[in-house]
């Protein structure tokens, strides 16, 4: 019985684990298709875009990206992407929510690199 609780324990914790994985990848997706965007329309300011459908299995996965121009100075964009993975009610704890915020020159081309 011990033997069976602890692999079960262990699949939970692996599979938690990909599943962080997986929202790191959304997040990091969010914002290439930010730099993406960008290049193409410089006065786009972001989108919620639903990502479910490349998801294994039938968890909803949405990105959430915003860009903002930077007041101080306009050669700076600052992108926030928010990554969600999971479905959002208060009774399940296993929605997972990564974010991120980068500063970047706006002069965007298409040899720009972003870190």
């Amino acid at each position: 019985m011990t033997s069976l609780k602890s692999s079960l324990t262990h699949r939970r914790q692996t599979n938690h684990l990909l599943r962080v994985e997986q929202t790191d990848w959304l997040l990091e997706a969010g914002l290439v298709r930010a730099h993406r965007q960008l290049r193409e329309d410089d006065a786009y300011t972001g989108e919620t875009w639903s990502v479910s459908d490349a998801i294994r299995g039938d968890e909803p996965a949405e990105i959430e990206i915003e860009v903002t121009r930077d007041d101080a100075s306009e050669d700076s964009l600052t992108i926030r992407v928010i990554a969600r993975l999971g479905q959002q009610d208060p009774e399940n704890p296993r929605r997972i929510q990564r974010s991120n915020t980068w500063q970047i020159a706006s002069e965007l081309s298409p040899t720009t690199t972003l870190n």
